[in-house]
């Protein structure tokens, strides 16, 4: 939503079961009256907003928001929850907010978004639920965590496979979790969580090394902009995905193009 200045008020409506997620992407002088009290919202941040609650806002022009709306009842929390909720200050620092509900906000207007819609409803259940329990340190169903928490788990590899310190530990750092349950959450994919990481890295290097001869790439490099520590591990990676050694890779073009296109169907794309 972009408006010109505006300034409003809603009153309570205690049939509305909305609870809202808001992104307040640009809030140039934002006001909001949720608890009674006036408070400024800082661009770029996340907030919970109970529609059921009457509140007022006053919004210079270019305020621009996006807004997830959630059925409280899938929640399961009790009002006093839902009140703390409500208190929260910006989670836009939240992982899975950063990783997930931003990007799936900013990418509403994507081409082929509608077709991809009726398909996000369980993702996005399973989003609010971990997101939710994680905020309230309550605890939630592995069953219903799962689908959000390997999206956005595997977003953040896709994002983050270049540097040289990603691994195993460094994602359950990032997501609060313990190994065991990253492991769990991996267990009937194709590949497992550190084999992802070095399946990411190893796509890259191959792709860059098919272009090597015609770019002047040594392998240093290629290796240093995959993630790999060094050059030995990248070999090592290539020799455990395709077969062949480093060396071999453009007088056997057409069979790591086939190796290439095998790794990037198990690497799959649904979370993008």
């Amino acid at each position: 939503m972009f408006n010109g200045p505006a300034l409003g008020s809603w009153a309570p409506n205690p049939d509305t079961t909305d609870l809202r997620l808001a992104y307040f992407r640009k809030a140039p002088g934002l006001t909001l009256a949720l608890n009674g009290a006036p408070e400024p919202v800082s661009p770029g941040s996340v907030r919970f907003i109970d529609t059921s609650l009457g509140g007022s806002f006053d919004a210079p022009e270019g305020f621009h928001a996006l807004q997830l709306n959630i059925n409280r009842s899938s929640l399961n929390v009790s009002e006093a929850q839902l009140r703390s909720l409500l208190r929260l200050p910006d989670l836009a620092r939240h992982p899975i907010v950063g990783t997930f509900v931003i990007p799936a906000l900013m990418s509403w207007k994507r081409p082929g978004i509608d077709r991809e819609t009726s398909g996000t409803a369980d993702i996005l259940q399973s989003v609010m639920a971990t997101l939710v329990g994680s905020l309230l340190e309550t605890p939630t169903d592995d069953e219903a965590q799962k689908p959000a928490l390997s999206r956005a788990v595997k977003k953040y590899l896709d994002d983050s496979y270049d540097n040289p310190d990603l691994d195993v530990a460094m994602v359950a750092e990032r997501f609060n979790l313990s190994r065991r349950s990253l492991f769990y959450f991996f267990e009937n994919d194709e590949l497992r969580l550190g084999e992802r990481i070095r399946a990411l890295r190893t796509r890259k290097a191959l792709e860059l090394l098919l272009q090597a001869g015609s770019q002047g790439i040594t392998y240093s490099e290629i290796a240093t902009s995959c993630g790999f520590t060094n050059v030995q591990s990248m070999r090592r990676a290539v020799k455990e995905f395709t077969g062949m050694n480093v060396r071999e890779i453009h007088r056997s073009e057409p069979d790591v193009r086939v190796a290439l296109q095998q790794l990037r169907e198990s690497l799959g794309v649904s979370y993008r």
